[in-house]
């Protein structure tokens, strides 16, 4: 995780390290401190398209008082 940039900040301070095609390699293979250069940086917002929703992104768990329904 990192910092939010200014595309995802209206929604949460903080969002995924997104990477450009050409980086995986370095990303799974780099060294620590690469990583840590992922993470620092603050990927282009002009690059990111954000469409909001009314859906759960997940799903409340049920507690031990709530029957669960089949």
């Amino acid at each position: 995780m990192t910092d939010a940039n200014e595309a995802i900040s209206p929604v949460h301070n903080r969002m995924p390290v997104l990477l450009h095609r050409d980086e995986y390699e370095r990303w799974l293979h780099g060294s620590f401190d690469d990583a840590l250069a992922f993470q620092k940086r603050t990927f282009p917002p002009e690059l990111i398209v954000m469409d909001r929703t009314t859906e759960l992104w997940a799903k409340k768990k049920a507690n031990a008082e709530t029957p669960l329904l089949l």
